[in-house]
């Protein structure tokens, strides 16, 4: 693809139906602007959409997730900051075929595509996220919070059934076996002996080593702190974590964790001092957390 402007069609089983708005892209250096327009979305409000990058190979599109959408209605008009890190197989726009839009709650048969080459009339979509995640990666194998903090998958199976936990398609975050969370008291106790957790916002990861600035660009973080007014930041000894607020759920565990953010805690909140519009009176808020250094 080159920069410039595309119109976004809707498919369903391949077949192309009709236009419903165009996506403009720009570029600078190796991040992009991509500027959404659309109208008569047949979602409901509060729908989140997947936006993935796409390569088309003989009848596959290969795509991975750049962003993730909250729709408020059946119109949309927003602009995402994306870098290229994040397009399939860390190729550069150039080289780039389009862009798919799934709901993350309907059949995937229905999606929008707005696409630089023409399609063939059958094809079918593969996702490459993991591959491009541990591209992304140049970290070693992530420590875990300190375990009587941390909530993985393990720990939620316990509530949440196994037959949700596979529609959801969840890649589990961590394999080692994890205690239960500890009570507000002992959290304090943790605090005070090893761990420092404090709000920032989103302007502070400027604060952070500059090899993470890239992070305020994470459509997930993104969205976790419009709607929460905050970001969490965890300093044990010498290492770094990034929590993004949110509620836990087992398809928006496996979002997270596409988006690079893959354990979940609430052990925090209750030292956090978060006000009614940085949190939710709910026993499933918490932050997905992302290891730094």
């Amino acid at each position: 693809m080159n920069p410039g402007s595309y119109y976004l069609y809707e498919y369903e089983s391949c077949c192309r139906r009709r236009n419903l708005g165009f996506l403009q892209i720009s570029s600078h250096n190796y991040s992009y602007l991509l500027t959404l327009h659309v109208k008569n979305l047949p979602i409901v409000p509060g729908e989140q959409l997947e936006v993935h990058a796409f390569i088309l190979e003989n009848q596959t599109l290969i795509g991975s997730p750049v962003a993730l959408l909250q729709c408020s209605g059946q119109n949309l008009s927003t602009q995402l900051v994306i870098s290229g890190e994040r397009f399939p197989h860390k190729r550069t726009l150039k080289h780039i075929d389009g862009f798919i839009i799934f709901s993350i709650t309907q059949n995937r048969s229905q999606h929008w595509i707005a696409s630089a080459v023409p399609l063939p009339d059958f094809y079918s979509f593969s996702d490459c996220s993991l591959s491009t995640e541990e591209s992304l990666s140049s970290e070693p194998e992530n420590p875990s919070l300190s375990e009587e903090s941390l909530i993985t998958e393990d720990t939620v199976s316990e509530t949440v059934s196994e037959a949700a936990l596979s529609d959801a398609s969840i890649d589990a975050a961590s394999t080692e076996e994890v205690p239960t969370e500890v009570t507000p008291t002992e959290v304090t106790a943790i605090q005070d002996t090893s761990i420092q957790a404090r709000k920032i916002t989103h302007a502070e990861i400027s604060t952070l080593p500059r090899r993470f600035w890239p992070l305020a660009n994470n459509s997930f973080l993104l969205h976790g702190c419009h709607n929460y007014h905050h970001l969490l930041l965890i300093k044990e000894k010498d290492h770094l974590w990034l929590g993004v607020p949110g509620l836990y759920d087992p398809r928006e565990a496996h979002m997270a964790n596409l988006f690079g953010f893959p354990q979940f805690t609430s052990s925090y909140i209750s030292i956090l001092e978060l006000t009614e519009d940085e949190c939710e009176n709910s026993e499933s808020f918490g932050h997905w957390c992302r290891y730094l250094m």
